[in-house]
Parts: C-alpha cells; sequence; structure tokens
C-alpha cells in the first residue's frame, strides 16, 4: 500500500476498527502535544465511534485521565447539535403518528 492510499479518504472512511483505538490511544497518550489537525481527528473519533470502541479507550487507565482532559477542553464539540436533536424529535413524532395512524386503521 502507498502513501497515496492511506491518506484517501475512502481508505480512511472504514478502517479496522482495533487500528483506529490504536491511532486514537497514541494521539491521546500524547494529548496536549498534538496538533489541530490531530485535535479534529479525535473529536470526529469521539462523535462517531461505536460507544463501546470509546468505553474501551476510556477503561485503559494509562490515557483515562487525558480523554477526561480532552473531552472536558472540547465539550463544545462533543456535544450534541441542536439539528441533532430537532431530527430526533421529527423522526420520533413520524414514527409515533405511524403508529397511531395504523393502530386508528386496525392494522
Amino acid at each position: 500500500m502507498n502513501d497515496t492510499e492511506i491518506r484517501s479518504p475512502k481508505a480512511a472512511a472504514h478502517p479496522d476498527p482495533e487500528a483506529r483505538r490504536k491511532r486514537m490511544k497514541q494521539l491521546l497518550a500524547r494529548y496536549p502535544d498534538i496538533g489541530s489537525t490531530e485535535r479534529e481527528e479525535i473529536v470526529r473519533y469521539l462523535r462517531t465511534a461505536p460507544v463501546l470502541d470509546i468505553g474501551l479507550l476510556k477503561s485503559d487507565e494509562t490515557i483515562r485521565y487525558r480523554i477526561a482532559a480532552f473531552e472536558q477542553e472540547h465539550a463544545r464539540k462533543l456535544a450534541i447539535r441542536p439539528v441533532e436533536i430537532a431530527v430526533l424529535l421529527l423522526v420520533f413524532a413520524l414514527v409515533t403518528a405511524a403508529c397511531v395512524a395504523l393502530w386508528d386503521i386496525g392494522v
């Protein structure tokens, strides 16, 4: 695999979960001495990674407090956005309306 393949968005979109965790552990072990692109990489990981993967990272005693410090420092970026809440409420309302409609027609 050449350098171009490693950096391509497609190659980075779905890497091996174990490799992603290992990469995040390396970055968090160096925190706060990381660059802005690495900070954004951590934020993106914490917003999109499965909860189990994040839990596995947080259970690692060597980086536990660095993760907590990172989350505290970047709380605004890691928080749920109002648009996300609105979308969830809309989906919930639509599902509820569909269930009520199905109940009324006797399905």
